[in-house]
């Protein structure tokens, strides 16, 4: 599947289905922030994080149709991934061909922040080459660092 997955930039046209897939509530039960997002909330920071310079957010695509989202936030120290997938594609290896991608994209120290229970994040964060490294506060850090 990895071939066949595709990111492209989000956009505003994309609230709506971002909304959706960030209110899900399996979605919402492994999210660091599990509160249900109300539109004006999800539109203001959709809008910051289109204009924001350390941000890239993502949608994910297979076979022409929107199915998850990746996010990376950027510092001079690393890389902040994070990613979500539609409930309807979940168990089809989509996240790991996502993450995958996105990661390939990227250089130097990468992190994934998940929370303990998130067996599916934690497989994708393997698959991905990202190691445990620490749980700090309740959350597990995962890490890799790109060659070079």
């Amino acid at each position: 599947m990895t071939a066949s997955v595709r990111l492209r930039f989000a956009t505003m046209a994309d609230a709506e289905r971002l909304l959706h897939w960030r209110n899900d509530a399996d979605t919402r039960r492994f999210s660091l922030n599990a509160e249900q997002i109300t539109e004006q909330q999800h539109m203001r920071w959709l809008q910051q994080s289109l204009n924001n310079p350390q941000r890239k957010l993502f949608i994910a695509e297979y076979a022409n149709q929107p199915v998850g989202t990746v996010r990376v936030d950027s510092t001079a120290d690393c890389h902040r991934i994070s990613w979500t997938v539609a409930a309807e594609c979940r168990g089809k290896g989509l996240a790991k061909a996502m993450v995958k991608l996105l990661l390939s994209q990227l250089t130097g120290k990468i992190v994934a922040e998940i929370l303990p229970g998130n067996t599916a994040s934690i497989k994708v964060a393997q698959h991905a080459g990202l190691t445990y490294q620490n749980t700090h506060n309740g959350i597990m850090y995962y890490e890799y660092q790109t060659p070079g």
